[in-house]
């Protein structure tokens, strides 16, 4: 490993040339000389247990309010926006995805708001954080235009960058003018970008003092009255939502105590010998679905001391080079604060697209744009919960996943749907329960060769 005075001005003066600011680069370096020094980001799992229940505030419990005209008035939304949709093949922002009829998630968040101000009779303002490969596609969005004018608010803010390092040396990787060499320094950035951009002393001047943070590709996340109202009853500074664990969610990040606050504890933080206490789901039962309400005035006081988020060392290898990303996680600032809660919220306030597999189930009946809210939810029609779906690697890719989905599926009725090995859904299907489609071959099959349009309960093969 090289000399930590030769990692630290390497990393200066990269970063300069690039016109980060100041607090990030000390940030950055400083987490750099931690892992010089040894840290690896794993925590000891001693001592580690749920929250007490009177951490705990569960939605069911909270009664139905009005809109509270002198609690909308504090609020601002807030999106995160960074991603690109490279999980799903693409290198444009996943927000600008087309999800539900023919609309895209900056579309339907931007709808969903709109409705809540016709309804409130309050203009509450929305601002993205972007990351520098996903500004452009959010700014051309046309419902986004002026839609903070009244409030003399930007539409957006720019997430930071930071160098990626070699893993063996510490030193940034290539020459720095390839996108490839910089990464986003994880959604824990949010705090600096807020502070850095002027828009959380914007924000409060305007008596905008209460933040719900969530995001974008999350469209179960809105603004509820009823958590609004308890934040404020309570005095609160910092409140994360969670949510039932179901199996598909043992690698989210669990809400945790080990001393007197509550805390966030993510996967990427756990040594490989506790990974089945992290993931064991009677031992946690809860997980963070990334919403959160912050007091932004005690964000900005907290902000003033120390403010250090913990570390997480995330090791990739790209193109054959092992090199290391220095992360942290916005709801892991919970831990900082006093004055907060988790609220335990119903399965709907969860609804992401992280892969092709979730952006079907969205695109099928199994959910429905209401209209009088513009939320996405489930379909009340169903008489249970989530449709789990899983498709193979042939539908990785948005483009490739838009060929063999010519025809989405019904999965009102589903519980499970697998589809395994390349097959084009050319007409209507009906899908009932837990039913997996098989392609053994290589060769394209047509979901009409089978010469059905309902199946229920059974596994279909190709012959």
């Amino acid at each position: 490993m090289e000399d930590f005075n030769k990692v630290r001005t390497e990393i200066e003066h990269r970063m300069k040339e690039h016109k980060i600011h100041e607090d990030v680069i000390h940030s950055f370096i400083s987490s750099t000389k931690k892992v010089h020094e040894g840290f690896s980001g794993k925590i000891s799992f001693d001592k580690i247990r749920e929250p007490d229940l009177n951490d705990l505030i569960f939605y069911k419990e909270l009664k139905k309010n009005s809109l509270l005209q002198k609690n909308l008035n504090r609020l601002v939304v807030i999106k995160l926006n960074g991603g690109l949709g490279s999980s799903m093949g693409l290198s444009k922002a996943k927000s600008i995805i087309p999800v539900k009829n023919g609309l895209n998630f900056l579309q339907i968040t931007i709808n969903q708001l709109l409705i809540l101000r016709q309804r409130a009779k309050i203009n509450i303002p929305i601002i993205f954080m972007n990351s520098f490969s996903t500004r452009d596609d959010t700014l051309a969005t046309e419902e986004l235009r002026g839609i903070n004018r009244e409030h003399n608010l930007p539409e957006d803010f720019l997430q930071n960058k930071v160098p990626r390092l070699n893993a063996e040396t510490l030193m940034p990787v290539g020459d720095g003018e390839s996108p490839g060499n910089w990464c986003p320094p994880g959604h824990g950035d949010i705090y600096l970008a807020l502070k850095n951009s002027g828009i959380l002393d914007q924000l409060i001047e305007s008596g905008k003092d209460i933040a719900f943070v969530s995001n974008t590709d999350n469209l179960g996340a809105s603004v509820t009255s009823r958590i609004l109202s308890e934040f404020i009853k309570h005095d609160l500074e910092f409140a994360m939502e969670v949510t039932a664990k179901t199996p598909s969610d043992i690698k989210g990040g669990i809400p945790v105590k080990h001393g007197k606050r509550i805390e966030l504890l993510e996967i990427a933080q756990v040594k490989e010998e506790n990974v089945k206490d992290f993931q064991d789901m009677d031992r946690f039962s809860y997980f963070n679905t990334n919403n959160l309400w912050i007091h932004l005035p005690s964000l900005k006081k907290r902000m003033e001391s120390d403010f250090e988020l913990p570390l997480i060392v995330n090791p990739k290898e790209v193109v054959g080079q092992k090199i290391i990303q220095l992360e942290t996680a916005m709801g892991a600032a919970i831990g900082l604060f006093e004055k907060t809660r988790a609220f335990v919220v119903p399965r709907s306030r969860f609804a992401p697209v992280k892969a092709c597999s979730d952006l079907l189930v969205r695109r099928s009946d199994a959910y429905i744009l209401q209209e009088k809210s513009g939320l996405l939810r489930i379909n009340p029609e169903r008489e249970f919960g989530e449709v789990h779906a899983n498709l193979d690697g042939n539908y990785k890719n948005l483009e490739d996943f838009d060929r063999y989905f010519q025809q989405i599926p019904s999965l009102l009725y589903a519980d499970h749907f697998n589809v395994k090995g390349p097959v084009h859904f050319d007409i209507s299907v009906k899908i009932t329960g837990d039913v997996t489609i098989e392609n053994p071959t290589d060769r394209i099959r047509n979901i009409s060769e089978l010469g059905r349009t309902e199946f229920s309960n059974e596994t279909v093969s190709f012959a």
